[in-house]
């Protein structure tokens, strides 16, 4: 599995899924190990962290069935890598690239470390590719661009699970053939039914066809839930550096790997941050974040839509918090149009894609493309407004403007961001969006020229 041998040792104590070592060989940080048990069974562990007199290595697989008489420890000298090949779409495994579907293992072509290399900025190109994901509320009005990394910031018992998946079933790259196109798919520390969910959607869709499936469980050990994204991550490098492809990187959930990382953090002792986080929680999700682009000479992209649930719905949780820093934008759920049983239950107001003027327009999706997003945006905030003064006046004492801003809102909600189980396309989005501005007068259509109200809306 590694390239070389360099020693092994026998563990002197555990605790938990954490093996102590005697140190007599020189080893680095992140280091791939493997250990054998008493009955011949070979488990995958990492160096954890490094003492002067010991090692501490740390399990990704079960521990079950492990004593310290017979247990054994190999080091060979190199982090962990992911062996790949062309085989790879349409399987399913754990979250340390063990396979889960009954299949045979992968025929590897190449072995890739899980950690990455970063991309030099130097070879980075811009992104400026549209990608569509069926939803209204994400195409016409937070386009996704490949290349991209544009989180989606949920909360607890909203439907994000649903949401990744129809984007995964649904995602395509306009106007060109499908096989240019991949998902890669990692449910990260997610439940039994969340995960049997995944996988029976994608079967059932066909959409597992085209798929990488990663899936790590609530009760896999937390040094695998840190392995999971980085796992998968490595899989869209080499679908799309090395196969050419452009590859959709759906990461979920986020906070599970955060939560990984602090219990991680506080079981080797280091000094807690904000909320009990590490203090290197920015830098670790960036090393996530920033695999995601495009380089100069290579035909293929990875672009990333990483969800996270808000702990009690707070934006500035240090989660959501670092993460926008990192990413460029991010699509907002909201509670209240979930109550109201609207699906996608997308907040459009605080939701941004930074690369959006970059990818949409004329040559890319359609000339009237960002004047309409752009006069939505401004008669939906004027409406958001509106709705605040008539919860104190009351309709009726609204002026006959307002009261259309008001219809207008309600239809932008009802007809644009809602999709229920309808899949559109930007064209019909487009047209569900000029539909809706109807509802107003054209002299407050101020983002519009003559032109496109001609066109559109006469």
């Amino acid at each position: 599995m590694y390239a070389r041998l360099i020693g092994e040792e026998i563990a002197y104590r555990a605790e938990g899924p954490l093996l102590f070592l005697k140190r007599s060989l020189d080893v680095g940080l992140n280091e791939a190990v493997e250990v054998e048990g008493p009955d011949g069974s070979v488990r995958l562990g990492r160096i954890a962290a490094l003492e002067q007199e010991s090692v501490t290595v740390e399990m990704l697989d079960e521990t079950a069935g492990l004593t310290l008489s017979g247990t054994r420890v190999r080091f060979f000298g190199e982090p962990l890598r992911f062996h790949v090949g062309p085989g790879l779409l349409g399987r399913v495994f754990n979250g340390i690239g063990k396979p889960l579907d009954g299949g045979p293992p992968l025929a590897a072509a190449r072995a890739y470390r899980v950690d990455g290399l970063p991309i030099k900025p130097s070879a980075r190109t811009a992104p400026d590719e549209y990608l569509e994901t069926g939803f209204s509320a994400i195409d016409l009005m937070n386009s996704l661009v490949r290349g991209q990394k544009l989180p989606l910031f949920s909360g607890g018992g909203l439907p994000h699970d649903r949401i990744a998946v129809d984007i995964a079933r649904n995602a395509r790259l306009p106007d060109e053939q499908g096989d240019d196109f991949a998902i890669v798919f990692a449910g990260i520390g997610i439940p039994h039914d969340s995960a049997e969910f995944f996988r029976e959607e994608m079967e059932r869709s066909g959409a597992l066809a085209r798929t990488v499936l990663f899936l790590n469980l609530a009760s896999d050990s937390s040094a695998q839930r840190l392995l999971t994204a980085r796992f998968a991550l490595t899989a869209a490098e080499y679908l799309a550096f090395t196969e050419g492809k452009h590859v959709l990187v759906i990461l979920t959930d986020l906070t599970n790997y955060c939560e990984a990382l602090r219990e991680v953090s506080a079981s080797r002792g280091e000094v807690p941050s904000r909320k009990g986080y590490p203090g290197y929680m920015y830098s670790d999700l960036a090393t996530l974040y920033e695999r995601a682009g495009r380089i100069q000479g290579r035909p293929g992209s990875v672009t990333q839509i990483p969800i996270l649930t808000m702990p009690n719905d707070d934006i500035t949780h240090p989660i959501p918090d670092l993460t926008g820093y990192i990413t460029e934008g991010q699509i907002v759920l909201d509670r209240e149009l979930h109550r109201r049983d609207l699906y996608p239950p997308i907040r459009l107001l605080p939701s941004l894609s930074r690369l959006m003027k970059d990818g949409t327009g004329r040559g890319r999706t359609h000339p009237d493309h960002p004047a309409l997003a752009a006069q939505l945006y401004a008669s939906y905030s004027q409406a958001q407004q509106t709705r605040v003064l008539a919860s104190v006046v009351g309709e009726e004492g609204l002026a006959e403007k307002d009261r259309k801003l008001l219809a207008f809102g309600d239809a932008f909600e009802r007809e644009v961001i809602n999709q229920s189980d309808a899949v559109r396309t930007l064209e019909e989005s487009m047209g569900a969006g000029w539909s809706v501005l109807r509802f107003l007068p054209p002299g407050e259509l101020h983002r519009l020229d003559d032109r496109q109200i001609r066109e559109h809306l006469s």
